[in-house]
């Protein structure tokens, strides 16, 4: 006879690994929705490096993840948001030309999720137009560029 009284083991959640397709993915509609990112600054921006090398710009979604890599290298740092609209027409542009990569929610061990600004400009293209099909009063109310206006080159 079973004991009704026994309780089952806890699943343990945090053993569950997260698709880094889905992490992206979330990344982007946080972006859209929020309307911002963030970065560090101090006389200049906060760089990092890939495995491989390659310089990268690190970004993050909220402040309380951005706070957290702010020590050693980067303790004078102050976070910095911006906008979408100059992500897409300034920064992208800009790292595009610097042969520079995205690095996506930094955390103080090193993980990250790295993406090449070309890919993340026609991501985000793409999830616009999905959101201008829904609801397009959104673009004039939060001063989205609309996704036609977008230039991939």
């Amino acid at each position: 006879m079973r004991n009704p009284y026994q309780r089952k083991a806890a699943v343990k959640s945090q053993n569950t690994v997260v698709d880094p397709k889905t992490i992206y993915q979330q990344f982007i509609e946080h972006l859209i929705s929020q309307g911002n990112l963030l970065a560090l600054y101090q006389d200049g921006w906060a760089l990092c490096a890939t495995p491989t090398g390659q310089k990268a710009f690190a970004v993050w979604r909220t402040k309380s993840l951005a706070k957290l890599v702010i020590k050693d290298n980067w303790a004078n740092y102050e976070i910095q948001e911006i906008s979408l609209k100059d992500f897409i027409e300034k920064v992208i542009p800009f790292l595009r030309q610097e042969n520079t990569a995205l690095s996506l929610d930094l955390t103080p061990e090193g993980q990250n999720i790295l993406v090449a600004p070309e890919k993340m400009l026609l991501d985000i293209k793409n999830y616009l137009y999905q959101v201008y099909a829904q609801r397009p009063e959104i673009f004039e109310a939060m001063g989205i560029p609309l996704p036609r206006n977008i230039r991939l080159h």
